[in-house]
């Protein structure tokens, strides 16, 4: 009787209208793109890129999609989340490439047609070359040219699109792109460029409020024109942590400017709010620092699944009522020994969440199968599906099978918990492949060797 009471209080059920998704992004997985990411890798500025086979086609996805959608049906998701190229549908701020479009049109078509519905990005870490030149979201008035292509999106596929995305991340794309430099145009400006007090505002934090605005104005004109529409963006979330007084003054200015900034900005003009979630970052001075009793992913991101739970019950607090969606959360694993125990330890934070009334409505795991990850190249590997880059074969990973009976049953059963930990206590001690260095931001093309850690990181 007692084993009975113990896998009970070992499971969860989500609602019945929970909307399981994957989720992907076209400068990740298209072929045949011309795009600022494809120079920047044969810059050499992609890690690995020289090194791994046929980069440049990615996942194929634009010439068949077909495989990816087929895998995300077997997978038994209700909701396919992709991005559209701005760059490949407006090759120039005068005009939009009809064959592109239409040839959008089809993938979403295709996904309707299995029975999943659509939600859809416009701007996912990728801008047209064009845009890039003329100064980018530096310029407020360059915003007039995203809002321009998205009322021609909109225009175009409303009626093939369920939930639409503004922007991907824009927190991350302005410190990457304009700050650090790691993702083009390159640009390196001091920290205070991401800092904003009195009337002092950093030129990247006035990037991303030239992002908030484009936003707050496409919503206007999207709910004129259509006003069951529902949009919102897939915001990244951290748990920013410091160790010592001056990191911790650090890592609560990084949650200030990186958590809250962006969606404060657009505060009432969301049907919903959708994050990124991938674990606790360590603040250390300019850059951040592995943390010796935290778990990592190889892409270097500490695993932090109570973080999960504490910013849903914050989101829920500071924007009460408004639905909330995980638009992506997984984990980089080559070797696949965490990745289910991951997912399912997540999913017991959201079960949570939701029996405190909190209204989270989907979770989006990413990524179905591994792509390029940005400046990271192709070592970190978030997919549930392999692939042979020779090859282009697809090799559904373990936990693929783990997943297709959660998502498929919308239940997990106690028993698969404590199997899926067991086989992590396993690894502990032993060698895996890993992608970033020690801190925090350099990425390998070839993966070093970093030992899992012997550490307990379920959701308490």
């Amino acid at each position: 009787m007692w084993i009975f009471f113990f896998l009970m209080l070992n499971s969860f059920g989500l609602p019945p209208d929970f909307e399981f998704g994957v989720a992907n992004a076209p400068g990740q997985v298209e072929d045949h793109l011309n795009d600022t990411w494809l120079a920047w890798g044969q810059a050499g500025k992609i890690a690995g890129w020289k090194t791994t086979p046929k980069p440049e086609e990615r996942l194929d996805f634009w010439s068949h999609p077909e495989i990816e959608i087929d895998l995300a049906l077997r997978l038994g998701v209700k909701t396919f989340r992709l991005g559209v190229d701005w760059g490949r549908i407006m090759p120039s701020e005068s005009g939009f490439d009809p064959e592109a479009l239409e040839g959008y049109r089809k993938i979403l078509r295709l996904i309707n047609s299995g029975g999943m519905k659509v939600m859809l990005t416009l701007m996912h870490h990728s801008v047209p070359v064009w845009f890039m030149e003329k100064g980018g979201w530096h310029k407020p008035a360059n915003a007039n040219h995203f809002i321009k292509f998205s009322q021609k999106i909109m225009t175009e596929f409303h009626e093939d699109v369920d939930s639409w995305i503004t922007f991907n991340e824009a927190n991350v794309f302005v410190v990457n792109s304009y700050t650090i430099g790691m993702w083009p145009p390159g640009e390196k400006k001091s920290p205070l460029s991401l800092l904003a007090f009195g009337p002092y505002t950093g030129t990247s934090i006035e990037a991303l409020d030239h992002m908030a605005q484009a936003h707050n104005i496409l919503y206007d004109w999207a709910h004129t024109r259509y006003p069951f529409v529902k949009m919102g963006v897939a915001h990244n979330m951290a748990r920013y942590k410091g160790r010592g007084p001056i990191n911790k003054i650090s890592a609560f200015v990084a949650d200030s400017m990186m958590n809250w900034r962006f969606p404060e900005m657009i505060r009432g003009k969301m049907d919903f709010f959708g994050f990124n979630y991938y674990g606790a970052e360590w603040i250390a001075g300019k850059s951040v620092e592995f943390h010796p009793d935290f778990e990592y992913s190889e892409a270097g991101r500490a695993i932090d699944v109570n973080g999960l739970y504490e910013i849903l019950k914050e989101i829920s607090e500071r924007f009460p009522k408004l639905p909330i969606v995980i638009t992506e959360n997984g984990i980089a694993d080559t070797e696949d020994g965490i990745r289910s125990a991951y997912i399912i330890e997540h999913l017991m934070a959201v079960e949570k969440a939701i029996a405190e009334k909190i209204p989270v409505k989907g979770y989006f795991v990413w990524s179905l199968t591994d792509n390029l990850e940005w400046s990271d190249g192709y070592c970190p590997q978030f997919g549930l599906v392999k692939v042979n880059r020779e090859t282009g074969e697809r090799i559904p990973r373990r936990s693929f099978e783990v997943m297709q009976k959660i998502f498929t049953e919308g239940m997990m059963p106690g028993v698969l918990r404590v199997e899926e930990w067991k086989r992590v206590t396993e690894l502990f001690g032993k060698e895996r492949p890993f992608c970033r260095d020690n801190d925090g931001v350099t990425a390998y093309g070839t993966p070093a060797k970093r030992k899992y850690n012997s550490v307990d990181w379920r959701f308490r």
